[in-house]
């Protein structure tokens, strides 16, 4: 048997035909939103832009020496060893959707986690943008990747999800990422056909209130799938009635790149505004029936 290609061979494979794809993928998001803005903006561009970027540097260095080399190089013992998928005769097409199912449920089940007390230490970094658009696709702190290798490379390994699987999916992941945190106002028809398969910039935008019932619903990353099994699907709420945010964070002087960069280390707000009011809305009837305007 003709020996596996190398972890690098594998991840430089990946640079060269996932990178153009992303950058079209941002491009063209970045034109949608300012073509189509969905929700009124609240900060400019230039005030938040240059923290978001700041951010996403250290993170996306840290995915790419750390997180995305783990997780092949797990699903590679995997390979060796035959875990999983690896015992069973499936067929081609079979296996390959089998893969994807896990690895997004993995992902979503990954997102569910980070809204636990220590994950959330991480996650809220990139929760607090006051407005949320492409560049809020990219606000993560460094340690919540780093937080999540044993995770998400150790669930796929175990279950026998290939490398390349893996590495198509993570591309598939970051173009969906980019897309759902988009300001992009897609057609109302348009985004409601979309919502019964993939998560999309109105669904996503809900997990983004400050309403706290209202974060704890759409944590799906590709598909909605995983919202609706487990009844965490919530696309009732008008986009222009959303306030984006974590409500004990409304202050613009502290989106600086070193507070953020230092805040896992700070403890706990509770979840409302400074002067101890939560945010609410009145109940909504169809939490799962449409895609409000």
């Amino acid at each position: 048997m003709a020996a596996s290609p190398s972890i690098s061979t594998l991840l430089r494979r990946f640079d060269r035909w996932a990178t153009p794809v992303l950058l079209a993928v941002g491009v063209a998001v970045f034109v949608g939103e300012v073509m189509r803005p969905l929700r009124r903006r609240t900060r400019p561009r230039a005030e938040r832009w240059p923290v978001n970027v700041g951010l996403a540097a250290p993170s996306l260095v840290g995915m790419r020496l750390t997180l995305l080399p783990a997780m092949v190089g797990l699903t590679q013992v995997a390979a060796r060893h035959r875990w999983g998928l690896y015992r069973l005769n499936l067929p081609a097409p079979v296996r390959v959707l089998a893969e994807l199912l896990v690895l997004d449920y993995v992902s979503y089940s990954w997102h569910r986690l980070l809204h636990a007390p220590f994950l959330w230490r991480f996650h809220r970094v990139h929760h607090i943008d006051l407005d949320m658009d492409l560049s809020t696709g990219w606000r993560f702190h460094a340690g919540e990747m780093l937080a999540s290798i044993p995770y998400r490379g150790g669930v796929p390994a175990l279950v026998g999800v290939r490398p390349s699987t893996l590495l198509a999916y993570e591309a598939v992941f970051e173009a969906c990422t980019a897309f759902h945190h988009s300001n992009w106002g897609l057609p109302i028809a348009v985004e409601r056909a979309l919502a019964r398969i993939m998560v999309t910039p109105r669904a996503h935008g809900i997990h983004h209130s400050v309403v706290h019932r209202e974060t704890q619903s759409n944590f799906g990353v590709v598909l909605t799938l995983w919202d609706r099994l487990h009844q965490t699907l919530r696309l009732n709420v008008p986009q222009q009635e959303l306030t984006i945010g974590v409500p004990a964070y409304p202050d613009p002087a502290e989106e600086t790149v070193m507070h953020l960069l230092e805040l896992p280390l700070a403890p706990h707000r509770p979840w409302a505004r400074p002067d101890g009011s939560e945010p609410e809305r009145a109940s909504q009837p169809g939490a799962v029936s449409q895609l409000a305007e």
